[in-house]
């Protein structure tokens, strides 16, 4: 593999990766040696964390160790910025043909952050390593080569299925509505983690065309390809995806995916979908249950609360119990008055105030006594929306 590193030259986005120093080669090749020595899990948590740079601390030090070395911390924040030495540039590219699956990553990652040329990415996109091409797909999807799409849709037709995928996820962080015909392509048949990869991938462009072809996989026979599209397809917030969505929900046998359905069936909000999603209070699976009540309390305009709600204040669950609180207070049903001034009594001073804005919505004689009870909460956040909702309810 020959790669000639180019004249490389910052461009104008100047977000503060960008404009902080990057690394120079002796850093990289430091860093990239070390993590081919050390063990595996400790070089990929470095390798989840490239990407994510934080600076060292706050302001003159706060929140660091006293003896901690400013030359080490100005070194490690350099990591996080913008590479431009055409040295550290050619070590990563050299990296990208390893064997070592982490330290590839880190490298693919590493050169999606730095001045790399789209003539060069096109050129590793087509290397006949699979390997290097798959790090180059990764190193594409960490920042935004748009120049590299059409390589990237190429690369959806690679032979070997790890570079495809990796394409199709590096085609959904760019997140290009022109990728979406060639994507689609990959939706019902093919690799599995091709598949998965185009799914998701669909999914961040929150694309409508995408959403009749998603649904089509909520019956597919992989339990892992309905869990990926029952999850993306809340991303699209379509009405159409709502009957499906809660046939999977009642239907599905994988509790993964009747959750991830009812977790959809929140971010989509229709208030037609209480019904089924109150259904789901009974599932024998908790995560199902979770994820219903929780979203029952993100459903838009929904006036009525399920039974179900009420009855998982008493569940053993703890994040049950929370789930189906902040559903009620959400809700504001006056049905549900008891259980609202019950949640007054929580630990939780959130959920206090939740269930005193709710009991300021439903305003009757018992919600008003409990609101005025709730003037002398422990929490001055709490104390503060009690006197709000027994103004609003004053006014009206």
């Amino acid at each position: 593999m020959k790669l000639t590193p180019a004249t490389v030259t910052v461009g104008e986005d100047h977000d503060w990766e960008r404009s902080r120093p990057g690394p120079d080669s002796g850093r990289v090749a430091i860093l990239v040696d070390a993590l081919g020595r050390t063990d595996p899990v400790v070089c990929e948590l470095i390798a989840d964390q490239l990407g994510n740079f934080w600076s060292s601390g706050g302001r003159d030090g706060v929140g660091r160790l006293a003896e901690a070395s400013t030359t080490v911390q100005i070194a490690k924040d350099s990591i996080g910025g913008m590479i431009t030495d055409p040295r550290a540039i050619k070590r990563l590219v050299a990296e990208m043909g390893g064997s070592n699956a982490c330290t590839r990553r880190v490298a693919g990652k590493l050169l999606g952050q730095s001045a790399v040329t789209t003539a060069q990415l096109n050129t590793l996109l087509s290397d006949p390593s699979a390997n290097v091409r798959e790090a180059a797909a990764l190193a594409a999807g960490n920042r935004d080569h748009h120049d590299v799409i059409p390589a990237l849709e190429r690369a959806l037709d690679d032979r070997s299925p790890a570079v495809a995928a990796m394409a199709a996820w590096a085609l959904g962080e760019n997140e290009n509505h022109a990728s979406v015909p060639a994507l689609l392509k990959f939706v019902r048949a093919g690799d599995p983690r091709v598949r998965l990869a185009a799914i998701w991938a669909l999914g961040q462009t929150e694309d409508a065309r995408a959403v009749s072809e998603i649904v089509a996989t909520l019956r597919d026979p992989n339990p892992a390809i309905r869990r990926m599209s029952a999850d993306v397809l809340g991303d699209f917030e379509k009405r159409d995806a709502v009957a499906p969505l809660e046939r999977a929900l009642g239907n599905d046998s994988d509790p993964i995916v009747r959750a991830e359905a009812a977790s959809s069936l929140g971010q989509i909000s229709s208030p037609a979908s209480g019904p089924a999603l109150g259904r789901a209070l009974s599932d024998a699976d908790v995560t199902v249950r979770r994820a219903a009540a929780e979203a029952l309390g993100d459903l838009d305009e929904l006036r009525s609360a399920p039974s179900g709600l009420v009855s998982s204040l008493s569940s053993t669950d703890p994040e049950l119990r929370y789930h189906a609180a902040k559903a009620l207070a959400s809700i504001a049903d006056p049905a549900t008055t008891t259980a609202l001034v019950g949640i007054l009594s929580s630990t939780d001073a959130e959920l206090r105030k939740d269930a005193v804005e709710a009991l300021g919505k439903v305003g009757t004689p018992a919600a008003v006594h409990a609101i005025t009870n709730a003037l002398t909460d422990r929490d001055p956040e709490v104390r503060k929306a009690a006197a709000e909702a027994l103004g609003e309810i004053k006014d009206s």
